[in-house]
């Protein structure tokens, strides 16, 4: 679902009454402004404020973001060669994966992923799902840390035109694609260490690709880091804790992605857990 969150600053308006000479005072009348009910994307009193909340929380929400680790993503016919930094398997054979549940959400133009709060806050509903369209039923997803060894140029900022590579990099994938994984760990006794050309063969494809081949696997961690050259601490899987944001029920009503919970009929937490929903 698209979300606009445009406002505009509304000006006073002036009445501009035409002067008539002295001696017609009778046609000399006040001219009364005319009505702006016309101009839907004005905005005032309570919608201005709730504008301004909007783009506010809008501008923490960018703030908390940035810093974080990029997602791994590929484009239709893309490739990519990548290294698995964790994916071990447990004791009964199961890949070692961090799981949630995820709502994407197309905001201003741009897809944004948001952890869906059923299964933290107990007390409310997630204002996500509560919101009942198409685009607010989440998904489970796994996630795992791999080094992204493909080159890429710096767009903007100081750093602008420097290349880098063997970036970390979150490998958030669904369901499909942890029963993949899964199989190839079993393959190759864990997936930490496992490198792999990972490509995307069509636009219906998962965007962190749909097809492996095996390349090789490293003995260590710290094996990776001496043949790339880098700290061992960057060759370390990502704090998930950190990277993911997790914003509040109340904060993703601030941010318009939610629906507010209140009137007739509503009681906190007659939500079920959203594990038992799906």
């Amino acid at each position: 679902m698209a979300l606009t969150f445009a406002k505009a600053a509304q000006k006073s308006t002036t009445s501009l009454s035409t002067s008539k000479p002295a001696s017609s005072p009778s046609n000399s009348t006040k001219q009364t402004p005319k009505s702006q009910s016309g101009v839907s994307f004005l905005k005032s009193g309570s919608a201005a404020q709730e504008a301004l909340a909007t783009e506010e929380a809008k501008a923490e929400m960018a703030k908390a973001e940035a810093g974080r680790a990029w997602r791994f993503m590929l484009k239709d016919g893309e490739e990519k060669r990548v290294t698995f930094l964790d994916g071990n398997l447990d004791e009964n054979g199961m890949l070692t994966d961090q799981r949630f549940y995820q709502h994407t959400l197309f905001v201003n133009g741009n897809w944004m992923n948001f952890v869906c709060t059923s299964d933290v806050d107990q007390s409310q509903p997630c204002p996500i799902c509560a919101r009942n369209d198409k685009d607010s039923r989440p998904s489970l997803v796994g996630v795992l840390t791999v080094i992204d060894h493909s080159e890429h140029v710096v767009q903007s900022g100081p750093n602008k035109g420097n290349v880098i590579k063997n970036q970390r990099r979150l490998y958030v994938m669904k369901k499909g694609t942890i029963k993949h994984l899964q199989k190839l760990a079993e393959k190759r006794g864990g997936l930490a260490g496992c490198t792999f050309d990972i490509a995307r063969t069509g636009e219906k494809e998962p965007n962190v690709g749909n097809q492996f081949d095996f390349v090789e696997k490293h003995e260590s961690l710290a094996s990776i880091a001496a043949e790339l050259g880098l700290k061992e601490e960057d060759c370390l899987p990502l704090s998930y804790g950190e990277e993911i944001k997790y914003y509040t029920p109340q904060e993703l009503i601030e941010l318009g992605v939610g629906k507010a919970h209140g009137g007739p009929g509503y009681e906190k937490g007659v939500g079920s857990k959203i594990a038992d929903q799906l």
